[in-house]
């Protein structure tokens, strides 16, 4: 065997062996969180044909946005921001970790001093909810939905354009809007 492939073989494997040393550990990393997240999840009523299909779809905003999973349906995103993903065959997402959580959601839920937006209208589908006074991106958030500004008194959401331009400012809080077209919408400061 000449030197070239003596030395390829000896870094195919050193690769293979630091592959599977790297794998190994994050494998049980995330088989630990999904078995909390799945007993979470069945401690909040949902079956396990639910439960999957849950965790499926947070996986799939996980992949299309980053953050981090905190809870069954909760994804952290950017400083401030959190997705709550509503749990399959529901209308409004729900908190899973309060002890509300094991209840069926109501429209409009938004914790004060959040601006929420929904993907749906009145309040339904997937919730995103934003705290700091920033330029929040969003990604692919378009079509009809609504949104609720519950913070404090007085305070207005600017949304932009994809220049950065401002193209409404909301009432002050406490307000809402039912049906909202997201489509132009690039950028949300909540204040």
């Amino acid at each position: 065997m000449s030197v070239v492939k003596r030395f390829a073989s000896v870094a195919a494997t050193a690769l293979a062996l630091l592959a599977v040393g790297l794998t190994g550990p994050a494998s049980a990393a995330t088989t630990q969180a999904d078995t909390a997240f799945g007993e979470q999840a069945r401690a909040a009523g949902l079956t396990q044909v639910q439960a999957d299909a849950l965790q499926t779809k947070v996986e799939g905003n996980l992949a299309r946005l980053g953050g981090r999973q905190v809870s069954a349906n909760e994804i952290r995103l950017a400083e401030g921001a959190t997705l709550l993903v509503p749990v399959p065959g529901e209308k409004y997402a729900r908190d899973l970790t309060s002890p509300a959580g094991t209840r069926s959601a109501l429209a409009w839920e938004c914790t004060y001093e959040y601006f929420c937006m929904y993907r749906g209208q009145n309040g339904t589908g997937e919730r995103l909810a934003l705290y700091y006074c920033q330029d929040y991106a969003l990604d692919n958030w378009t079509g009809l939905g609504s949104w609720w500004n519950y913070q404090t008194s007085g305070t207005r959401a600017q949304f932009k354009n994809q220049s950065g331009t401002v193209i409404y400012t909301t009432p002050g809080a406490s307000s809402y809007n039912g049906s909202y077209n997201w489509t132009p919408v690039w950028y949300v400061k909540p204040c």
